[in-house]
């Protein structure tokens, strides 16, 4: 079986949907499948990972986003007819589906709600959440996205959230796949005493991570407002870990208040990612918009409670979890503050149930119910 993933949002420093392909293609070299990956690059580039093949597609720059972003769709077809797929996975429902179109004919595809693009696109390329720039933008894509996605075989959206947006979208053939995590790396043994000294956590001290991109869409606008309300509290330190275009404001930030926040560079492997949310003693997840929060279930699996809004997917794994640290309205940096302070007072007992609630969630489980998708509408072509 030969899959051809797709994907506009995919960058090799990227978050969690650079996580999702790394893992789907250990999975397919795993079980005997050949996954090639294709992703807007700024050079055309061609490397073996996982077991895979991952090819990047020189194109231009996407306005500050900090993302490539394919504009020109003949190498993707090319690149298509040379792999000759079984399966085509669109993890972008911008652009890529109408220049792929005509070319996939009877090949079953299928298109991933990897994100929310209709609302974030404003939120990280102009910084724009709200008024009527926003809402045009949300009106006139929703139903570019909705044509986009009709002829695929199904939609997957990996979270309650996901799904319902995809209805709102007024779309039918939607499967939902949540997404995994591995619970051997991101677990309570990684926590590390050494990591909370060298970062200047105080004794009895209570240590709170972000970990993510310094971007609007990811609510990191919201956690400096919560700093003038947390950064009160003694004896807490925030950990802030990741770049982005919103770098400037957050090391001003960071400048003003040296003993109490901590910035750290790009986080460079999985084992580094659970040391350092191992050892928190609350995770923040402020983005709107997420799909479905990757890192949310990592911190989970770590046994680290997790402030999150109550608007997207973050908030269902924190209350399926059985944790209470939900926050509205989500741009409310007094309401986050107080979230963050809920979820550090989180009892060792309750942290034990995160684990386990985070254990239910493999990448094994994930690729199998998403490969069940793909045969049983292989099977009625």
């Amino acid at each position: 079986m030969k899959v051809l993933d797709i994907n506009n949002l995919y960058s090799p420093t990227g978050g969690g949907i650079r996580i999702y392909h790394h893992e789907k293609l250990k999975w397919c070299k795993a079980n005997g499948i050949e996954n090639l990956l294709l992703y807007p690059s700024t050079k055309n580039t061609g490397n073996t990972e996982y077991g895979g093949t991952v090819r990047g597609l020189k194109s231009p720059r996407l306005a500050g986003s900090g993302y490539n972003f394919f504009t020109r769709g003949e190498p993707i077809r090319q690149a298509l007819k040379e792999f000759n797929p079984d399966v085509v996975e669109l993890g972008s429902t911008m652009v890529v589906p109408g220049m792929v179109k005509r070319v996939l004919k009877d090949i079953p595809s299928f298109a991933f709600f990897h994100s929310n693009w209709p609302e974030t696109l404003p939120m990280s390329v102009l910084g724009i959440n709200k008024g009527i720039i926003s809402r045009l933008f949300r009106k006139l894509s929703t139903p570019i996205m909705r044509r986009a996605c009709k002829p695929m075989n199904a939609v997957i959206g990996a979270s309650d959230y996901s799904i319902q947006k995809l209805r709102e979208a007024h779309l039918t053939n939607i499967r939902k796949v949540p997404l995994g995590t591995n619970p051997d790396i991101f677990h309570p043994r990684m926590r590390s005493e050494e990591l909370r000294k060298s970062l200047g956590i105080p004794d009895n001290g209570k240590m709170i991570l972000y970990m993510g991109r310094l971007a609007p869409e990811k609510g990191i606008h919201v956690l400096l407002k919560a700093c003038t309300h947390l950064l009160k509290q003694k004896n807490l330190v925030l950990v802030i870990a990741g770049e982005g275009h919103w770098d400037k404001k957050v090391k001003q930030k960071t400048a003003e208040n040296p003993k109490k926040m901590k910035l750290l560079s790009q986080v460079k492997s999985r084992a580094e990612a659970a040391q350092l949310m191992a050892s928190a003693d609350a995770f923040v997840s402020a983005g709107p918009l997420e799909t479905f929060s990757l890192v949310t279930l990592e911190a989970l699996s770590c046994g680290t409670p997790v402030a999150a809004c109550s608007h997207a997917a973050a908030s269902e794994l924190i209350t399926k979890a059985g944790g209470n640290s939900i926050y509205s309205p989500w741009n409310s940096g007094e309401a986050l503050a107080e979230a963050i302070r809920n979820a550090a007072a989180t009892e060792k007992e309750q942290r034990n149930e995160f684990r386990a609630f985070a254990g239910k969630y493999t990448w094994d489980a994930c690729f199998s119910k998403l490969f069940n998708v793909y045969n049983t509408h292989k099977a009625s072509q």
